[in-house]
C-alpha cells in the first residue's frame, strides 16, 4: 500500500451496530461516494477492557464490555466484509484494539492496520505489529510528542511502511484544536515518513486543508445517517456529504499536480475580445475638434484600440468625423 498517494478512508467504525448487513450497506455506499479505502474497528472484549472499564463522555449508552462483545463480528462475518469492500473496489482497512485483534486481521487478509491513539503506548501491541510486515497506519489522537516518539521508533526501526496520522480526540473536535499545524511538526520530525489526517470535525473543511498541507492519506467517519445509534453517527458525514468531500479532494489533487503559465494566455484570445475594451467616442467629435478626456469611452469588445493608448488621442486632433461609440483609431487622430 502507496501512503504518498491519495487515499481517502471512510471510517465506518462500529456505527454499523454489529449487523452484517448494515455493515455491508455502508461500505458499498461509501465506495459509491468515491473513497478509496473502508477502516472498520475489531473489538475483542475479553482481551480489550476490564468489565467495569470507564465510559467515553461521549458515549455512556452501554458498559464498553459489553457493547464491543454484543457488536462483534466472527471471524465468517470479518471474511462477508472483506470481500464486500473487494467486490466495490476499495481497500479493507480495520483499527485492532488488541494483539489479539490483530492476529484476526492476519488471518483475514487486512489490506492494513491502523493503530489507535489509545494504543500508542501499548509496547508489547506496537511490537508485535512491527513484526507482522504490514502496512500501518498511526493515529497521533491523545498521544504526546514523548510518546509517540516512542511508538515511531519502533516502526522506524523495522523499516515498516507507516503513514502518521495527525488527529485531535476530541468528538466533534472545534476549528481551534485541529491542528494543522502539527503536519508541519512530524515533516520536520519524521522526514520522510507519510503524513495523513484523520478528521473529527463535523464539516468537509479540515480534511480539505490538511491535503493542501500535504496529508495525502485523509480518514473521515461515515454513516448512512446521523441518526444512527453509537457514538460515531452524529458526527460522521452522510453518503451526500462524503461524495461532495471525495469530489473535492480529488479535483484539488488535480489542481495541485497541474502548475498554470500566467505568462501564456493565446487559450483566451476569443475570451479577450470579448470582455476586454477599447477606446471608443463618447459623443459626436466634429472633424477638425481638438479630443478631450471626456470626449473617451472604454467599452467592449476589445477588437479595436487597447485603452492603454488613451494618451496617445488626448490633446490630438480628429482627422475625421468620430461618431458615437465608433472605435477610435490612432490613424484617425494628429497632430495640432
Amino acid at each position: 500500500m502507496d501512503f504518498t498517494k491519495r487515499k481517502i478512508i471512510a471510517e465506518l467504525g462500529m456505527t454499523h451496530d454489529g449487523s452484517l448487513g448494515q455493515a455491508k450497506a455502508m461500505i458499498r455506499a461509501a465506495a459509491e461516494c468515491g473513497v478509496d479505502a473502508v477502516k472498520l474497528q475489531t473489538h475483542i472484549s475479553e482481551a480489550e477492557t476490564i468489565r467495569n472499564a470507564p465510559q467515553p463522555p461521549y458515549f455512556k449508552a452501554e458498559p464498553r464490555y459489553e457493547y464491543f462483545k454484543r457488536t462483534a463480528f466472527s471471524m465468517e462475518q470479518w471474511r462477508e466484509c472483506r470481500e464486500c469492500a473487494a467486490e466495490n473496489g476499495v481497500e479493507f482497512i480495520s483499527s485492532p484494539f488488541s494483539i489479539e485483534a490483530v492476529k484476526l486481521l492476519q488471518e483475514l487478509g487486512t489490506d492494513a492496520y491502523k493503530i489507535p491513539s489509545g494504543e500508542i503506548t501499548n509496547i508489547p501491541y506496537l511490537e508485535y505489529l512491527a513484526s507482522c510486515n504490514v502496512p500501518i497506519i498511526i493515529s497521533s489522537g491523545m498521544s504526546s510528542l514523548k510518546e509517540l516518539d516512542e511508538c515511531m521508533e519502533i516502526f522506524l526501526n523495522n523499516n515498516c511502511n507507516i503513514v502518521l496520522m495527525q488527529c485531535t480526540s476530541e468528538y466533534p473536535c472545534t476549528p481551534e484544536k485541529v491542528g494543522l499545524n502539527v503536519l508541519d511538526l512530524f515533516r520536520e520530525k519524521y522526514p520522510g515518513v507519510p503524513l495523513g489526517f484523520s478528521d473529527h470535525t463535523p464539516g468537509e473543511w479540515a480534511s480539505i486543508g490538511a491535503f493542501i498541507k500535504g496529508a495525502r492519506v485523509i480518514e473521515k467517519h461515515f454513516t448512512l445517517s446521523k441518526k444512527m445509534y453509537g457514538p460515531d453517527a452524529k458526527m460522521s458525514l452522510e453518503p451526500d456529504e462524503m461524495a461532495q468531500l471525495c469530489d473535492s479532494i480529488k479535483n484539488l489533487e488535480c489542481a495541485l499536480v497541474h502548475p498554470v503559465d500566467k505568462t501564456d494566455v493565446t487559450s483566451f484570445e476569443e475570451m479577450k475580445t470579448i470582455f476586454q475594451k477599447s477606446i471608443v467616442a463618447a459623443c459626436e467629435i466634429p472633424e477638425g475638434t481638438v479630443i478631450t478626456e471626456g470626449m473617451l469611452g472604454y467599452k467592449k469588445p476589445g477588437t479595436g484600440l487597447e485603452t492603454r493608448y488613451y494618451r496617445e488621442i488626448i490633446g490630438k486632433k480628429a482627422l475625421r468625423a468620430l461618431h458615437f461609440d465608433e472605435m477610435i483609431r490612432l490613424e484617425d487622430v494628429g497632430e495640432q
